[in-house]
């Protein structure tokens, strides 16, 4: 009988694989909570340094990870705002706050893992390829750098994190195919041949308990 558990239990965990496998889902920047610059200045009560910034299509994203009320979010903030007049044609903002908004933690979690260089804290930024985990003044010129140097790349060559992201699973997805198929079969044998055992060992126990009948039957 002992068996028998262990061939049911292993026949379920193999069925339940392929669902495993195809359990990361892509991610929609629609489906979380999310401010652009003016939102997020508003949000910690700052004031826009240049009123005619604007954000466009051609524009690249900056991801910005933030805590409200987070003091080193705000001193970047304030240098991103500060900075608009001469390089706000170049980009736009996306931020995500993860202190108040669980789902926006685990999407930080996520696709800082994703970029092999998991969020330690707040701000976590991202431009293009480069991160930025956490801010101080000595980042300006490289954050400058990165924000040019994206802008300048030609549109197909612009690299965003979400839809490199969607890709690898889109990767992983058609990798799975195949292994979801042999794992499919694998299970169909295994809860086959659980089937098998299951009769055999019920058939015996129907011939142990027919045999004992005839027994006492001649004892009468």
């Amino acid at each position: 009988m002992k068996y028998i558990k262990q061939l049911v239990v292993l026949a379920l965990a193999i069925a339940l694989m392929p669902n495993v496998l195809s359990a990361a889902e892509k991610v929609k920047i629609d489906n979380y909570e999310t401010m652009n610059l003016k939102q997020t200045l508003a949000a910690e009560e700052m004031e826009e340094a240049f009123t005619k910034y604007t954000e466009k299509d051609d524009q690249i994203t900056i991801y910005l990870f933030r805590g409200q009320g987070c003091g080193y979010c705000r001193a970047f903030l304030t240098f991103l705002n500060g900075i608009t007049e001469e390089y706000g044609k170049y980009f736009k903002l996306v931020s995500f706050e993860v202190w108040n908004n669980s789902d926006n933690n685990d999407l930080m979690n996520k696709i800082s893992t994703f970029l092999g260089k998991p969020a330690q804290g707040v701000p976590y930024i991202i431009i293009g390829d480069q991160t930025f985990p956490g801010y101080a003044d000595v980042y300006d010129d490289s954050i400058k750098s990165a924000i040019e140097t994206e802008y300048k790349k030609a549109a197909k060559d612009r690299y965003d994190v979400f839809e490199e992201y969607n890709k690898s699973l889109k990767s992983t997805s058609n990798m799975d195919g195949t292994a979801v198929l042999v794992i499919s079969l694998i299970n169909l044998v295994l809860v086959g041949c659980a089937t098998v055992v299951v009769i055999a060992h019920q058939n015996k126990k129907f011939d142990e308990i027919e045999s004992l009948l005839k027994k006492e039957s001649k004892k009468k």
